[in-house]
């Protein structure tokens, strides 16, 4: 049986001096998974490299380690300078100039054997299941192959390897379909047990959901879908006077996914499942004269249904900021897809007011389309950071298509709108918003 050298079996972070002569002491070569680098590369040199293994089986670039130029086999542990900020610079440049970007791994400094006061470093990239992998400014694909040198260089990937990759990230783009169809679906299902299915037919929905762009690998275990979802001071929110998601609210297991049933009370849901996805549903008409004088509808009126703008900008804001503190729960950080739907609303009044309750009055509405459905793209850091500017960003699109971008087409109007979405909700605004 041929041993396995511990530098594909440990974890990095155990890497150690005794890893590095390991190399040595097998004579190990340069391979399909394994680069040796005497030098610090630089930016360019670096994403080449570990682009071309996430775009193919994953691998180790071995930093401070000098090979043969014929056959690659490793024939120093020389070492480098250390570097300030090394890892992070690695991470950064990963994240910042791949599209989409790299999972990488970055070892601690660890001292080379010579004792020469120089350091190796380890970087890892696995194989990725978004692959493939771009790199910022036209500099294409890259994959590892040996079709030229039995060195394994980074090439520029054929026509057969780009089919396999798109392939690939064509697999995962269906399971996001799928993941975010499902979710709707329940939502459909639970507001039928609800409300009934006639009325369900006729009530005007809000979906939003919040899903890492390529959901490659799950985040986390279903058994700790629980424990995410509980309310802590890390991922409640008080929400007019009370606590959302609702803690006393039913909470049921389903296949990859935890639920919060009337999370926000009435009709109302929420969804966390492994792959990161967070799907918020909410019924958001009401009857127009319950509204308009705070009086229970008659049998006449119970066809007349409005929706309140206020309350509309209220959700919107609680599911974004919510979605905010899971995905730091959840440690994620990358791209995001935001998909939202809305409707049926043709015909369907939407009522505003100078101040919340009190002098309601009608607004345009949707006099064609009886459904909406938009996709922002944003980023982990940018929705936790700028919560109030993807959610700016949500309400723009959505009354632009229901016929009220008057609402919308200045600065002072949009921050005013989300001031009084910021009221509505029973929040401090603040100063200055982040949009």
């Amino acid at each position: 049986m041929v041993a396995i050298m511990s530098i594909y079996t440990g974890p990095l972070s155990q890497i150690g001096i005794g890893d590095l002569q390991e190399l040595m002491a097998e004579g190990a070569t340069e391979n399909v998974r394994l680069e040796f680098k005497s030098e610090i590369p630089n930016k360019d040199e670096t994403l080449k490299k570990l682009s071309s293994f996430a775009n193919t089986f994953g691998g180790f670039m071995v930093i401070g380690a000098k090979a043969n130029s014929a056959d690659g086999r490793i024939q120093e542990l020389c070492g480098v300078d250390e570097q300030s900020g090394y890892k992070q610079r690695i991470i950064q440049w990963s994240f910042d100039s791949c599209s989409p970007p790299l999972v990488v791994e970055v070892s601690d400094p660890i001292p080379a054997p010579s004792g020469n006061g120089k350091v190796c470093y380890v970087v890892y990239v696995p194989e990725s299941d978004s692959a493939p992998h771009f790199l910022n400014g036209r500099k294409g694909i890259w994959t590892r192959t040996d079709e030229f040198s039995a060195r394994f260089p980074a090439q520029l990937a054929n026509e057969r390897e780009l089919v396999h990759l798109l392939d690939r990230r064509s697999l995962i783009r269906q399971r996001r379909t799928a993941i975010i169809g499902r979710a709707a679906s329940r939502f459909k299902g639970f507001a039928k047990t609800k409300i009934g299915i006639d009325e369900t037919e006729s009530a005007a929905f809000l979906n939003l959901c919040v899903v890492p762009r390529f959901p490659a690998r799950p985040l986390c275990e279903q058994e700790s879908l629980r424990t995410l979802m509980q309310p802590t001071e890390t991922n409640w929110i008080s929400w007019r006077e009370v606590i959302f998601p609702n803690p006393s609210a039913p909470v049921i297991s389903q296949h990859e996914s935890l639920i919060n049933l009337d999370a926000a009370r009435g009709t109302s849901f929420i969804e966390i499942n492994i792959w990161g996805l967070l799907f918020y549903g909410v019924r958001v008409d009401e009857h127009e004269a319950l509204l308009l004088h705070g009086v229970q509808p008659g049998a006449a009126e119970t066809g007349n249904r409005a929706i309140h703008i206020f309350q509309f900008v209220g959700y919107v804001l609680l599911f974004i900021q919510h979605a905010g503190k899971m995905l730091l729960r959840m440690k994620y950080s990358g791209p995001l897809r935001v998909e939202v739907g809305l409707g049926p609303i043709r015909g369907v009044p939407w009522l505003g007011a100078s101040a919340y309750n009190r002098g309601l009055t009608p607004l345009a509405e949707s006099r064609l389309d009886d459904s909406i459905n938009l996709v922002i793209s944003t980023s982990s850091e940018k929705l936790i950071a700028k919560a109030d500017g993807v959610s700016a960003e949500i309400l723009k699109l959505i009354l632009f298509a229901v016929n009220s971008s008057g609402l919308v087409d200045t600065q002072t109007k949009l921050e005013s709108l989300i001031r009084n979405g910021y009221n509505y909700n029973c929040w401090a605004a603040p100063t200055s918003l982040s949009i």
